[in-house]
């Protein structure tokens, strides 16, 4: 497998254009009726939202929402073009109608034919943000629970390479990202993603955000059951349906399959946890279901609403939630738009009265109309020989020794499936180049089982690893500096993009992870392994490095000394992972200068380690 002296060639993988996933792989070639996943559908029925509402920036009134949602049904059936929402094969979430209308809407807009505050509520309900640098866009694309073949890793590791950073990003709610994008190469950039079945639809604006879930999903040792498909479910149903075109707020989604929480349930809107019961011989699937939960400024922890939702009504529940929210959400201020706002305006009693309500209304009234989940099991990878035991090859001189012992300490889990491990792939700042893009895929089909996961923590996750491949992974993960240790651990810092590119943003949280993490390379280098810990950075209050959830968090500032602004960062201490019935907010320790971070994260350590 190995190529002495040379690192895995680009050239010898072909590009995802078009291209059908090979057949046997997880997510599938084709759809039902025999679309390829690298095809976007067209359908009548998804134009809707783009060509009525969409087309004027979104907005469509409660009423005509909620009519047009009866009149359609379920608005993720798509029985005028080939596909559906079979989980086995996975059909494409985009739709090239959508991209004629969006490259229409860029046109006018060349042309003042459209006002620039409502072509920006376009651009983002599609997906596209403005970068701090006039003329460039940031492309948000959705990855739903994190899942991507190893021919999506080609197709974006080929976009990559015609951007100015030849990077993409993987970020805090398993998006993928491309940076320093022109608005006139947006459309065909479009175009490409709807190829190979991905789109940007409702990754921004106030709509329901991309739905992530665990990324251990379906190989978890403590996991009650798979929740991919009730994630894939979720997010189908919700994309481009009218209820979903002109939130107060964005809304956020998230599923976990055991009370380990890592899916992070308590700080969305809807954090949703597997949980199983049993009733006589019946082991019955079902949710906790938490709501109200949020960062930023005002951070809040999501309420349980009852024990047990059963599958059965999981979607016609959320459903009820987004209805309440969109109906009692406060349209006038933006700071208090969020679902967590409603909550503590009505109290959550009497939140969760109006969700009941309106869950038994909708069971009547839309009875049918939600689709049932697909459930499926994990299964080895085809046409693959035997695992190779159920322990990992120990390292040797041949292997890397004491790095890849390193390595096999802290970036692979054992999966509950005996001979096979998932192996965390360590991206430093959430980066990953187009070359190391097309080498994954090349792993991921040699080694896995021809995909990865994104993870909420800025990483990637390579499944069905047999135990004997784990030497060969390393040495082609090594070969592209993707062998860094300490994976989703202490020397793991998680980070926004900060000032380098956000508008928001207020400092180099980059910078500063990138300071952290050469600490961590030298003097605390005995310390980076630890378990547990880990250190999130956000270049502003709104958390978008999740800094209220990590046992040392940052947040940045600035403040005036001797005349002039300096960039500083106010710490936390104490926040947890998203374990559920643990306090998941840290609280406010200092405000520091940011040039002596790194040198009092160390101290802060030593006197941990002490």
């Amino acid at each position: 497998m190995r190529r002495s002296g040379r690192s895995w060639p680009g050239q010898r993988l072909r590009r995802c254009r078009g291209t059908p996933p090979r057949a046997g792989r997880p997510m599938g070639s084709r759809g039902e009726g025999g679309v390829p996943v690298g095809q976007a559908t067209r359908s009548r029925k998804t134009r809707l939202a783009i060509g009525g509402a969409s087309a004027r920036g979104g907005e469509m009134d409660r009423e005509s929402r909620e009519k047009e949602l009866g009149r359609q049904g379920d608005p993720s059936e798509v029985d005028e073009s080939p596909g559906g929402a079979s989980l086995a094969f996975r059909p494409s979430f985009a739709d090239e109608n959508e991209i004629d209308t969006f490259d229409e809407f860029v046109q006018r807009f060349f042309r003042g034919e459209i006002a620039p505050d409502e072509f920006k509520r376009f651009r983002l309900q599609n997906g596209i943000y403005g970068q701090r640098q006039e003329g460039e866009q940031m492309v948000r694309v959705k990855i739903p629970w994190g899942g991507l073949t190893a021919e999506q890793l080609e197709l974006l590791a080929s976009i990559a390479e015609e951007t100015p950073r030849k990077v993409a990003h993987v970020t805090t709610r398993q998006d993928i990202q491309f940076y320093f994008v022109k608005l006139e190469m947006v459309p065909g950039l479009l175009r490409r993603l709807g190829e190979g079945g991905l789109t940007t639809r409702e990754a921004c604006g106030n709509a329901i955000r991309n739905v992530t879930a665990c990324h251990q999903a379906g190989v978890c040792p403590t996991e009650a059951f798979d929740v991919t498909p009730y994630a894939e479910a979720t997010a189908r149903y919700f994309l481009r349906n009218p209820m979903n075109q002109n939130l107060p707020r964005k809304f956020k989604i998230s599923f976990s399959g055991c009370e380990e929480g890592c899916g992070l349930p308590v700080i969305h809107d809807i954090g949703a946890v597997a949980v199983l019961r049993t009733e006589g011989n019946r082991t019955l699937r079902g949710f906790r279901l938490y709501l109200g939960g949020g960062l930023g400024p005002h951070p809040r922890a999501a309420q349980l609403l009852e024990e047990f939702t059963p599958e059965e009504v999981l979607l016609v529940t959320l459903a009820a939630v987004v209805r309440i929210f969109d109906r009692h959400g406060n349209r006038e201020d933006k700071n208090k738009a969020r679902m967590k706002f409603v909550v503590e305006k009505l109290g959550f009693d009497e939140f969760r009265k109006l969700v009941l309500r309106e869950r038994s209304q909708l069971s009547q009234t839309m009875a049918g109309k939600f689709p049932k989940v697909e459930v499926r099991e994990e299964k080895p990878p085809a046409n693959r020989g035997p695992a190779g035991g159920a322990e990992p090859p120990i390292a040797d001189s041949g292997n890397g020794g004491e790095a890849y012992g390193r390595w096999l300490k802290t970036n692979v889990m054992l999966q509950k499936q005996e001979g096979y491990a998932l192996v965390h792939v360590h991206l430093i700042l959430g980066d990953i180049t187009a070359q190391q893009l097309k080498t994954l895929a090349f792993a991921a089909r040699e080694v896995g089982d021809g995909s990865v996961r994104t993870s909420n923590q800025q990483n990637l996750a390579l499944r069905w690893v047999p135990m004997k491949s784990l030497p060969t992974l390393h040495r082609i993960l090594s070969e592209i500096g993707l062998a860094d240790p300490s994976a989703e651990r202490l020397g793991d810092v998680t980070c926004c993009p900060g000032a380098d590119t956000c508008q928001l943003g207020i400092t180099s949280s980059r910078g500063l992870a990138l300071a952290i993490g050469e600490r961590f390379r030298n003097g605390l280098k005995d310390l980076a392994d630890q378990a547990g810990i880990r250190i999130k950075i956000s270049g502003c209050p709104n958390s978008c490095g999740q800094h209220h959830i990590a046992t040392i968090g940052f947040f940045g500032g600035a403040r005036k000394f001797e005349g002039r602004q300096v960039p500083t960062y106010q710490m936390f201490l104490g926040g947890n992972l998203g374990k559920v019935g643990e306090a998941p907010y840290g609280k406010a320790f200092l405000r520091i200068p940011a040039r002596n971070i790194p040198a009092a994260v160390e101290r802060l350590l030593l006197l941990y380690r002490d």
